[in-house]
């Protein structure tokens, strides 16, 4: 385990104890989500699938709070899902609504929602991009965001992947400040000519 995913897993079960840690966790978040619901377009009544949302499912809170979506997330890690719905009730949603479910990415339709977004720490993160995107380029509509670290931060997550290439990646967002996300990349069928995206591992050793 690298000292940033310790530090996460403290911080986790902190927010899922304390509902006051969570809306002070969200303070990080916040301005990532809003400049990725603006990327997206994602509007009230999208529907939204977070794959990777952990013991404490921010983004897909802020989501659905900001944006009045409906939100699923999924996450393959059985033990993660009853203090991830502890949180969400405990953020006490002002708008939207979100479902947490025990499910493994690679087994996603994403046509049954508007935006399919990837959390930074999601494995393997290679292969999912590539089935989704080609599952969305058949059938020509589909959103993907998914979000890379900044340098800095590279080596705590090896499995990391560099951004699209510019025919296959539809926008960008960068991100500033002090958070480990450098950008969020943009994949939409809709605007990719059938491109399938080809993702690459980041060439970096962990720490």
């Amino acid at each position: 385990m690298t000292i940033i995913q310790a530090c996460t897993r403290f911080c986790e079960k902190m927010c899922c104890d304390y509902p006051v840690c969570a809306r002070i966790g969200a303070l990080y978040y916040a301005p990532i989500v809003d400049k990725e619901a603006d990327l997206a377009k994602v509007g009230d009544g999208d529907r939204v699938l977070c794959v990777g949302g952990g013991r404490t499912p921010f983004t897909a809170c802020l989501f659905a709070e900001k944006t009045g979506a409906a939100v699923t997330v999924i996450d393959n890690d059985p033990e993660v899902i009853e203090p991830a719905e502890r949180f969400v009730k405990a953020w006490s949603l002002q708008k939207g609504d979100i479902e947490i479910v025990f499910k493994d990415a690679r087994f996603v339709n994403p046509s049954h929602y508007d935006v399919v977004h990837l959390a930074l720490q999601v494995i393997p993160q290679t292969e999912i991009i590539e089935d989704l995107t080609e599952l969305m380029a058949r059938s020509g509509r589909g959103k993907l965001l998914y979000r890379t670290p900044r340098q800095f931060a590279e080596q705590q997550y090896p499995s990391c992947l560099l951004s699209a290439k510019g025919e296959e990646c539809s926008n960008k967002a960068a991100h500033n400040g002090a958070t480990m996300i450098g950008e969020t990349v943009l994949f939409d069928a809709a605007e990719s000519s059938g491109a399938v995206f080809k993702a690459k591992k980041r060439d970096v050793q962990a720490g």
